[in-house]
């Protein structure tokens, strides 16, 4: 144990606790990508539906000529869009699209509790390495779990759009909604499951960098007896909760944080991080006085500016 006080490494910054940004803006830039090609997909099946306009032309409605058959065509259509792009999808290697997303995150909060650690502690620093890490059995399982866990949603959000354009494309038809109408309806459609598959982006990849860490922080006390906290690093933006940012510069147990996110939805859109920080043997976290001091006063100025 340090003869004084010795900081943990907190990486990111006030709005990116997570240090995850860069992996945020790849992941955001293909989920867009996938549903643009989704929308042209649909629209040119939907596009294919035959029409004919009431009233000579002048008249809004339009009938169109399509049997319960061909309808089904179209629903199957759907499917294959979203499976192709959502659900079926495939990189250059061969693996789901997401799985990439998983790795990175979880690889990044490995490297930063490794780096961490290894700063903190001599004796972490002489017995693990990033390397031993992600190529042990528990990690390999974590990231495992995490990726099954994140097909399960790609799964469910690609069946619920389906569901969702063939009822849109259905009531169009029987109620002879004009076509440009329809292909606008369509577009919003999609434009709200992107932004659900955005949302769950964010979700997923913070979250898995956060687990990641308690994971390697539980693994550092188990086979290493280093007695560790996690260290709160709220992400102090506009939209964070306020029990979120009141716990900034507070130091919980990897049982606290896990319960944590596991009620009220607080994983769900969250951008805190947890850092992990060495404790003296009565449970109290080894940390300096500046450093205590500078989390405490960006809670205040956050709590003064949106606390209210």
């Amino acid at each position: 144990m340090p003869a004084v006080a010795r900081n943990p490494v907190i990486p990111g910054t006030a709005k990116d606790r997570t240090g995850t940004a860069g992996i945020l803006r790849r992941a955001g830039a293909e989920i867009r990508k996938r549903f643009a090609a989704i929308e042209r997909d649909v629209l040119a099946a939907f596009d294919r539906i035959p029409f004919f306009a009431v009233n000579d032309l002048r008249g809004p409605e339009v009938r169109y000529g399509i049997t319960p058959a061909a309808l089904a065509g179209i629903a199957e259509e759907l499917q294959a869009a979203l499976s192709r792009w959502l659900i079926a999808g495939v990189d250059l290697s061969h693996r789901f699209w997401w799985d990439r997303y998983v790795d990175e995150a979880s690889q990044a909060g490995a490297a930063q509790s490794v780096a961490n650690l290894t700063n903190l502690s001599a004796a972490y620093a002489g017995a693990r390495s990033l390397t031993d890490v992600i190529y042990s059995d528990p990690y390999r399982t974590r990231v495992a779990t995490a990726k099954f866990k994140s097909y399960e949603h790609w799964t469910g959000l690609g069946a619920e759009q389906r569901a969702t354009l063939a009822e849109l494309i259905g009531q169009a038809v029987a109620d002879g909604t004009n076509p440009r109408a329809a292909r606008k309806l369509i577009r919003e459609r999609l434009e709200v499951g992107q932004s659900k598959a955005l949302s769950y982006a964010q979700t997923d990849i913070t979250d898995t960098l956060r687990m990641a860490r308690a994971a390697e922080a539980d693994a550092a006390e188990a086979d290493l007896g280093i007695k560790l906290g996690l260290l709160w690093t709220s992400a102090l933006i506009p939209t964070t909760r306020p029990w979120h940012a009141s716990r900034n510069g507070h130091v919980y147990t990897t049982t606290q944080v896990r319960a944590f996110y596991a009620e009220r939805g607080n994983r769900y859109r969250c951008h805190c991080s947890t850092t992990e920080c060495l404790l003296y043997e009565n449970g109290k976290p080894i940390l300096t006085k500046k450093l205590q001091s500078t989390m405490a006063n960006e809670k205040k100025a956050w709590q003064s500016r949106h606390g209210k």
